[in-house]
């Protein structure tokens, strides 16, 4: 009986570094399940950051594979993934569609002029509701959207080269019938 309390703790403190072991290398933080996925985009309607006059809504990225990413001026990832939004907008033609989440307009408009502009429109979420609605945990975050309006896939954080090579260009191939 002695022997057996003894050994106990040591089962207990394996048996939580194997669970530790296993999310430390086989834990994938850029692929956490969203309710959404397989589920139709959810309806909104953002004023266009470039015109007033003119609203981004959800029936604007149905009938082509497109990509949602919402991104901030404030978001130091968002700078980093911004020159591959560049290459997948001018190289694969690959429709992006931008939120500018939580941002003062004039600082995004600026940041785009002088960075680049990827998106096909950009709706301004000022106060953040339409990323609540999708799920949205800090930005950057970027969902693959069906021609039919479903989302298929969320990358959660900076898009990279190997990503882009490895998920979502396969995606945007499967559902867009791309060659």
């Amino acid at each position: 009986m002695q022997t057996i309390k003894k050994i106990i703790p040591f089962l207990i403190l394996f048996a939580l570094l194997g669970i530790l072991g296993k999310e430390l290398f086989y834990a994938k933080p850029n692929e956490i399940p969203s309710a959404l996925l397989g589920e139709d985009l959810p309806n909104f309607q953002l004023p266009n950051l470039f015109s007033s006059k003119k609203v981004v809504a959800q029936k604007d990225l149905v009938g082509r594979v497109t990509l949602l990413n919402i991104w901030a001026t404030w978001c130091y990832a968002c700078s980093i993934e911004h020159p591959l939004l560049l290459k997948i907008s001018e190289k694969y033609h690959v429709p992006i569609y931008g939120i500018d989440y939580k941002d003062d307009p004039k600082d995004a408009i600026a940041w785009l002029v002088k960075n680049g502009n990827p998106y096909v429109m950009v709706g301004k979420d000022r106060l953040g509701n339409v990323a609540i609605d999708l799920g949205v945990y800090g930005t950057p975050e970027t969902f693959v959207i069906s021609p039919q309006g479903k989302i298929v896939y969320r990358h959660i954080g900076a898009i990279d080269q190997k990503a882009w090579d490895e998920i979502l260009y396969p995606l945007i191939k499967k559902y867009g019938n791309i060659a």
